[in-house]
């Protein structure tokens, strides 16, 4: 009698299920997300490139509406350019904020003008009679002087505090209770 030997070395308990997806499967997805992927960097890298050199829509010598509306002078008032409910709105004219068109600048000017603020020429005293000097030389006075304090001792008035913390002053004396313990209010009678 012939046996099988293959068939008596398989349990079909501790076997896998071979319809499932094959790791060829997966990995020809992979390359075809890789590929898909690159197809898609070159046709944006090609689409930017065609946009920077293409002359006929962007000229290089032209300023955007933004920034020839900011240096323009507002022309004199042309029929139907003003709105007619506010006369004082030039519709020409583009409206405030304006976004920046040199901010490099700006920030240059506006950090130039806070060193100025903290660094005066020569000490002045301004109109509320505040001195103002440079802020090194007000960080060294500090050094030497020192942060102003508190009086460490309290006010002579002041003994000390009751549980509720209202202080309690040395001269006036408790007022003693009436006998019976209670305080009558005025229009009441005591029984």
């Amino acid at each position: 009698m012939a046996t099988d030997h293959n068939d008596a070395l398989r349990n079909p308990q501790v076997d896998y299920e071979r319809a499932d997806l094959s790791p060829r499967g997966i990995l020809l997805f992979l390359i075809g997300l890789f590929v898909a992927g690159a197809f898609v960097e070159l046709v944006i890298w090609g689409m930017f490139h065609f946009l920077t050199r293409s002359e006929a829509l962007f000229p290089s010598g032209t300023v955007s509406a933004i920034q020839s509306a900011q240096h323009k002078a507002p022309p004199e008032h042309v029929a139907g350019s003003i709105m007619q409910n506010t006369p004082s709105v030039n519709l020409s004219v583009f409206p405030e904020p304006r976004l920046q068109a040199n901010d490099a600048g700006e920030m240059q000017n506006f950090l130039k003008s806070e060193q100025e603020l903290l660094n005066p020429q020569q000490p002045f005293t301004d109109a509320r009679g505040a001195v103002h000097i440079p802020i090194t030389l007000a960080m060294q006075l500090i050094e030497q002087r020192g942060l102003p304090t508190r009086p460490n001792a309290p006010p002579p008035e002041l003994n000390e505090q009751t549980e509720a913390g209202n202080p309690t002053l040395l001269n006036e004396v408790p007022k003693p209770l009436p006998p019976g313990g209670a305080v009558a209010k005025p229009g009441e009678q005591k029984h």
